[in-house]
C-alpha cells in the first residue's frame, strides 16, 4: 500500500484522529494529513522537532529489541492530545495524534492491520 493510501485510510478510520504523518526515522515527512476541522496546535518547526524526537526514541527502542523484543507502538498522552507512534517498515514511522478521549487501543489494532 502506498503512503498516500495508507494515510487516507488511517485518517478515515476514526473521527478522533486529528493528524496522520508518515515519516522516516530522521524526521523526513513522506506524507502528512489532517482532519479538515482540526485547529493546528504546534507550529511547523515544533511538529518537525516532535517527529525528530520520536524517530530518535524509536532508534533507541530498536537497539534494545534483541533483548526485549520489537516495540509494537508507543502512546504518549498529553492534556490536549494523545500521540500514537507505530513502525512502518524498518525505517519509517506512522505518527498519529488523536483527541484526548480517543480509544487508542482499537485504533492501534485497526492501523496494525492496514500495514
Amino acid at each position: 500500500m502506498n503512503v498516500d493510501t495508507l494515510a487516507a485510510k488511517i485518517l478515515k478510520s476514526s473521527k478522533s484522529i486529528r493528524y496522520v504523518t508518515i515519516a522516516s526515522l530522521n524526521g523526513k515527512i513522506l506524507i502528512s494529513e489532517h482532519r479538515k476541522n482540526v485547529k493546528t496546535t504546534l507550529t511547523k518547526s515544533e511538529s518537525k522537532a516532535s517527529l525528530v524526537m520520536a524517530g530518535r526514541s524509536w532508534k533507541q527502542r530498536k537497539s534494545l529489541a534483541k533483548k526485549i523484543g520489537r516495540c509494537k507502538y508507543v502512546i504518549a498522552e498529553y492534556d490536549r492530545v494523545k500521540r500514537i507512534t507505530l513502525p512502518a517498515g524498518q525505517n519509517h514511522l506512522i505518527y498519529i495524534t488523536t483527541d484526548p478521549k480517543a480509544n487508542v487501543t482499537s485504533m492501534i489494532n485497526k492501523v496494525r492491520k492496514f500495514r
